[in-house]
Order: C-alpha cells, then sequence, then structure tokens
C-alpha cells in the first residue's frame, strides 16, 4: 500500500495569528508555525494555507506543508484549479516529522500525478528529472521547498540546497495536482491547504 493511501491529515485547519506587522500561520494540531507572506525572488507571495499528514493506523505524524500563491493573484471561485492550471509564482514547503523510504516518497509523488493525468508523456522526462531529485530514504526534519515562477520553473531545493530547476510548465502543474488536483493526495488536506485563501 503506498503512503498516500495510509496517511490523512488532521481535520483541524489552520489558524492565521496576527502579530503586529507581521503575521503568521500555524498548523493547529502540531503548533508548527509560518510566514503568513514569503518573498521568493522579488515576488512576494501570501499563504493559502496549511496542514498536517498522519498515518492513521499509528497516529504519526508525517509532515506538515504550507502552500503559498503570487500576492497579486486572483484565484476566482475555484483556487484549487487555479493552483494547479494558472501560471503563477507558487509555493509549496514540506516539514518532515519523521522518516520513510525514498521509494514511499517518490512513489507518492508518481502514482497521484498518474491518478490526474490519463497521458503523462508531456512531462514523463521532467518527472523523471524531479524524481531523481530523492537519492537517498527522506529523514526527521528534512525541508523540501517547491518554488515555481512563470519564466523559470520549477525549483526544488531540499534541506537548503537547489536540486535543480525544471522548466516545464506542464510538469509544475502535474505536480500541483498532488495537493489541489481532482484527484488529491488527499481531500482533506486540500481544504487545509486553502483554509487561508479569501
Amino acid at each position: 500500500m503506498s503512503m498516500t493511501r495510509r496517511i490523512l491529515p488532521a481535520t483541524a485547519l489552520c489558524l492565521l495569528l496576527l502579530a503586529g506587522a507581521a503575521g503568521a500561520i500555524t498548523e493547529s494540531k502540531s503548533k508548527v508555525e509560518y510566514p503568513d507572506t514569503v518573498t521568493v525572488d522579488g515576488t512576494e507571495l501570501r499563504v493559502t494555507g496549511c496542514g498536517l499528514r498522519e498515518k492513521t493506523f499509528m497516529k504519526v505524524d508525517v509532515y506538515t506543508i504550507v502552500s503559498y500563491v503570487d500576492a497579486e493573484a486572483d484565484l476566482g471561485d475555484d483556487p484549487a484549479e487555479a493552483l494547479v492550471t494558472r501560471d503563477l509564482a507558487k509555493r509549496i514547503q514540506m516539514n518532515l516529522r519523521r522518516g520513510f523510504s525514498r521509494d514511499k516518497l517518490v512513489n507518492s509523488f508518481s502514482e497521484v500525478i498518474e491518478k490526474n493525468y490519463d497521458d503523462t508523456t508531456a512531462f514523463n522526462d521532467a518527472m523523471a528529472t524531479f524524481l531523481a531529485y530523492f537519492d537517498h530514504d527522506a529523514q526527521e526534519n528534512d525541508t523540501l521547498v517547491l518554488d515555481y515562477a512563470p519564466g523559470r520553473g520549477l525549483r526544488t531545493v531540499l534541506n537548503g540546497e537547489v536540486k535543480g530547476t525544471i522548466v516545464n510548465p506542464d510538469f509544475a502543474r502535474a505536480l500541483w495536482t498532488v495537493w489541489f488536483g481532482a484527484k488529491p493526495a488527499n481531500k482533506g488536506l486540500r481544504e487545509s491547504l486553502l483554509s487561508a485563501v479569501d
């Protein structure tokens, strides 16, 4: 059974806390706090939400996750679809709270993408490049940052090390289906990752 089928998010949504001029969003169970805005390559991004993944049968926290998008973007009536399909600056950050195998990690990405796409030929090479970035088992306290910018592409940063940039926008859209697609890894987590959208 894949990791995507064995873990579910906490049901509680993130809480937006304001502290003077600077704000933060806090995942309610783990109490992990993220800034409500970040600046990436000169573009300000605003938070859309955060969440927690758990292993249901062990009640073990797997990772916290936060999503950001261009602060100027209007996501319209369907923010999840906009985050997948529109060419917007955006970020996903995952902070691991336990270790698991490299195979579980890469399978969790590829299986969900393949559920959302009947034909992956437009980005197969890009997906192979992305999955090759993960060349060892995931460890507790690993941090994965995925930054997409129009015209630049998808930059993957693992524990502060830039693993590479993929310029194929089709793959960036496919990767965001893991969290925001019609068949995401978990629908409850998708709701949490949209909990701060106006």
